[in-house]
């Protein structure tokens, strides 16, 4: 059971995140759901300042929470989430209107099932959806056959680890043709803001390399600036398996696309 502390302090949060300005007491004791004096908010209210979980931008104005406060409200609510709406149009829709980058891309296994020699010159990788086509090397050769059976994915990621970089970008430029890139004007946006991180990070994010690096769940720094966090899931969007990352500052509310489940 949730102490009157701890009830205050989310309904600071949940009001913050629907009107995205400094909280009063006044304000808040219509949100609470038993009834207690504007005095004693106030008085909450510096201790949480105290405990840095509040913060008041002046001396009149009214309480917002920390980042820290938000981080682990987050983690507390959609430390299990699901994804809300399921139709590409309406994710578009909310990120644009909530400034959230999305990433959607397809879910589907897509394994090595053998590789062929075209003449002296080519390797054709035939993949249970797919045929790639690279220029043929002994060392390609003797590589891949090690990994039939593996999936695309895999194949992927190994071929970056150790180095084979043309193979690596010649089987994520198709891949990478499946990924939906919702509102990316924010995630430069970010990037401008920070741009020690931009300069780091945002190629991974705009090519869609990230959906792959990142697990399901929250993420905080040092994958995103300061303020900023990701969750990603798996889910169902217009009818099909997809993985789902969304990135956003993090006194945005996410519980427009995301619930806990």
């Amino acid at each position: 059971m949730k102490t009157k502390y701890e009830e205050i302090l989310e309904a600071v949060v949940k009001t913050f995140l629907q009107t995205r300005e400094p909280i009063g007491s006044a304000v808040l004791k219509e949100k609470l759901p038993f009834q207690i004096a504007p005095a004693t908010i106030r008085y909450y209210f510096n201790k949480m300042s105290q405990r840095g979980e509040l913060i008041q931008l002046h001396k009149s104005s009214g309480r917002i929470p920390t980042e820290s406060t938000m981080r682990l409200y987050w983690r507390k609510h959609l430390r299990d989430l699901e994804l809300i709406c399921h139709m590409m149009d309406e994710l578009v829709r909310i990120s644009e209107k909530e400034d959230f980058f999305m990433l959607v891309k397809p879910i589907r296994v897509n394994r090595l099932q053998g590789i062929e020699r075209a003449g002296s010159k080519y390797l054709i990788l035939v993949f249970d959806a797919d045929e790639y086509v690279v220029r043929y090397q002994s060392q390609t050769e003797s590589f891949l056959s090690d990994l039939i059976g593996y999936t695309l994915e895999e194949i992927k990621q190994i071929a970056r680890d150790v180095g084979m970089m043309s193979l690596y970008h010649k089987m994520r430029a198709k891949n990478d043709e499946e990924i939906n890139a919702i509102n990316p004007e924010s995630i430069i946006r970010v990037a401008g803001a920070h741009s020690g991180w931009g300069k780091r990070y945002v190629r991974q994010f705009l090519d869609g390399d990230i959906i792959e690096d990142l697990g399901r769940g929250l993420h905080f720094e040092p994958m995103l600036p300061k303020g900023y966090m990701a969750l990603q899931t798996e889910t169902v969007v217009d009818e099909k398996a997809a993985k789902v990352l969304c990135i956003g500052a993090i006194d945005h509310d996410f519980t427009k696309i995301f619930k806990e489940v």
